[in-house]
């Protein structure tokens, strides 16, 4: 896209001529006469350069080519920050974000999707009944920074956890894979002291994230979730709950690490 605007920005630039004006000088015949240029533009040229330029800016910026430019494809910790690639692509939403999340401990995704909400995206999230028991839970303090924000937790056993990581943004991108949202399970842990060797650190785990713009996967996807979040043994009360565990936290397993 870029390029086809540069394109045609050079086409607009070959429309105009410059010529050169010589004023001659009176009165003075040792005075050396001043030379002027003048554009000049056919009709259809440089006056509308300008206007072509903005044109193109403002298609850059859209919310589909900044899309584009996300970094679809696999994606493996510790070798790669995959908190990076989740805030990248999670800061492009403009509409919603449908997240079915084991493990959520990452702060930074937290306040990334806060932000979000408080632009007027819409966010479901839909979380493992024992996995919001973790101490750094970021579940309720979520809850409580937009109306936006809705969770809904499964009613669960050990046995029949919900244990997807995955995400549709907009209905069109979907991000899944084996990495929670926590530091060491997004290759992320102590990158803020030691960003140069932190992926070498002893606590980050092997994880994969797939992102893709992929129009099948997405429906796919948006139809699981829809299915999970209307399921009629979902926990009535998802707030009552978080708070109810937020109050006992001490005493519940610090998960962050997960």
């Amino acid at each position: 896209m870029i390029q086809g605007c540069l394109i045609h920005f050079d086409y607009l630039k070959l429309n105009c001529r410059e010529e050169q004006v010589s004023a001659d000088p009176k009165g003075d015949p040792d005075e050396v006469p001043h030379i002027s240029r003048h554009r000049q533009c056919r009709p259809g040229g440089f006056p509308i350069v300008g206007v072509f330029l903005a044109l193109c800016l403002s298609l850059f910026l859209s919310p589909a080519a900044q899309a584009h430019s996300l970094p679809y494809g696999e994606h493996y910790s510790p070798r790669e920050n995959l908190e990076k690639i989740d805030i990248r692509a999670l800061s492009m939403a403009r509409h919603s974000i449908d997240i079915a999340m084991y493990a959520f401990t990452d702060w930074r995704i937290a306040r990334t999707l806060a932000n979000m909400a408080r632009k007027g995206v819409t966010i479901r999230l839909y979380r493992d009944h024992i996995q919001v028991r973790d101490r750094n839970d970021q579940s309720l303090w979520l809850l409580r920074q937009s109306p936006r924000i809705q969770i809904r937790i499964k009613r669960n056993s050990s046995r029949n956890i919900m244990h997807l990581k995955a995400y549709l943004i907009d209905g069109r991108i979907l991000r899944t894979g084996s990495a929670n949202w926590s530091p060491p399970g997004e290759g992320a842990f102590g990158c803020r002291r030691h960003p140069l060797t932190c992926h070498q650190g002893r606590w980050q785990q092997d994880n994969n994230l797939f992102l893709s713009n992929d129009r099948k996967l997405a429906e796919e996807f948006g139809r699981t979730f829809n299915h999970l979040w209307n399921r009629s043994s979902n926990l009535r009360d998802p707030r009552a709950t978080l708070e109810r565990l937020r109050r006992r936290r001490h005493h519940e397993r610090d998960g962050s690490r997960y």
